[in-house]
């Protein structure tokens, strides 16, 4: 049986027509290393990345891209949000904020007060994967799932 994060549970069992779950090896829980491992492509990965807000206020988002894709967080991430400094959050941040374990952080589950943002490239897959809020175990679903679930916009962030 699959192990299904508590943060993404009730989400999940309330979704099972729209969310594949798919069990995987921690050893190979990173987007790479899982597209080697089983075979899937790395254009079909959504990478979850959250930012820290510093300036005018703090606050954090979640930014999904796909594993192609390189995040422009200096020039349009801060345009998304009207800051005018961002950074990474630290691995001690993300897991705190979302209750998740880091590097199988999901955009499913998070708090409402993450906002959550979708680059535009990912609408162009028929499906995408992203983590399952754990390392053991991913989720497969159409990028307006995605949208729908995460209540999420869409943006240009790449």
């Amino acid at each position: 049986m699959v192990d299904i994060h508590k943060t993404v549970v009730n989400l999940y069992q309330d979704n099972q027509d729209e969310l594949e779950i798919f069990e995987c090896e921690d050893a190979f829980s990173d987007t790479q290393s899982f597209c080697d491992h089983y075979g899937y492509k790395i254009e079909d990965s959504c990478n979850a990345i959250l930012i820290k807000s510093k300036k005018p206020e703090e606050f954090y988002a979640l930014f999904c891209v796909l594993g192609i894709d390189r995040l422009d967080v200096n020039h349009k991430g801060k345009s998304v949000l009207n800051s005018k400094k961002l950074s990474f959050a630290s691995r001690e941040e993300a897991e705190l904020l979302t209750q998740q374990t880091y590097g199988g952080i999901s955009p499913l589950g998070l708090r409402q007060d993450i906002k959550i943002y979708i680059d535009k490239n990912v609408m162009t897959r028929e499906k995408v994967f992203i983590g399952g809020g754990n390392r053991v175990s991913k989720f497969f679903l159409s990028p307006e799932t995605l949208v729908r679930l995460t209540n999420a916009s869409v943006e240009d962030l790449t």
